[in-house]
């Protein structure tokens, strides 16, 4: 079974969860590559915002939707060189959702799979690497590949509005080695575990982060999670 769909000059492999150019490897955060490889696998259909959602969070989760899928898109047409205006690759169709537009090559039994990703059972290719998040009680924010900034800081990754909390206070970085707590120079600090920290610290499942008076439990999940964001602040289009 072929593992790659084909469109324009970029290969996007399944399995390996990559987008690639004849450059190499061109960078995607997770949610962004879970909404283009969607899209692609459904090249020509109009796929509804209320399907991504469903998709990609299911139904009993509580994030801010609308404003979710509007970054994702927009980071997807800013790695493809896309228009929104002139679109080569992802059409908007207003209120309603996206299609992708342009002619996708690729073996037609990996095609015939697209009614499990956009089913309600996990997808093959949402399982193919950890994901990440932290949780404070019932909210969960799933943590993307690259550096999150949590602090009071409306622009942080992971909005955290508590005054014992710095504007900029600490980051994970999530990378092929797995996830890397560092402070940023914090007022109150950073512990794990209990211990302040004062260098970059890997974490690993379970690890209770204190930043400041919160704390935050790390978790390590096989597949996507349900997540609701401490404090996500993201423009909309």
């Amino acid at each position: 079974m072929i593992d790659c769909l084909r469109f324009a000059e970029f290969e996007l492999d399944l399995g390996a969860f990559a987008l690639r150019c004849p450059d190499g490897p061109l960078r995607l955060e997770k949610l962004p590559m879970e909404v283009l490889i969607l899209l692609v696998q459904r090249a020509g259909t109009l796929v509804l915002r209320s399907e991504l959602r469903a998709t990609l969070w299911g139904p009993d989760v509580y994030v801010e939707y609308d404003s979710a899928i509007n970054t994702a898109v927009r980071k997807i047409r800013r790695t493809l060189g896309d228009d929104a205006d002139h679109p080569r690759f992802v059409e908007t169709v207003v209120g309603k959702g996206y299609r992708f537009i342009a002619p996708v090559e690729g073996d037609a039994t990996l095609h015939a799979q697209s009614s499990v990703c956009h089913g309600r059972s996990p997808a093959r290719w949402q399982c193919v690497f950890p994901s990440y998040s932290v949780k404070r009680g019932q909210q969960e924010f799933i943590l993307e590949a690259g550096e999150t900034v949590f602090g009071r800081d409306p622009n942080a990754g992971v909005y955290v509005d508590h005054p014992s909390v710095s504007r900029r206070h600490a980051s994970i970085a999530i990378g092929s080695q797995g996830a890397v707590l560092q402070d940023l120079e914090s007022r109150n600090g950073t512990f794990v575990d209990g211990r302040r920290i004062d260098r970059p610290t890997h974490i690993d499942h379970g690890a209770l982060i204190a930043l400041g008076a919160i704390t935050l439990t790390f978790i390590v999940m096989a597949a996507a999670a349900s997540t609701q964001p401490i404090g996500l602040r993201q423009p909309t289009v």
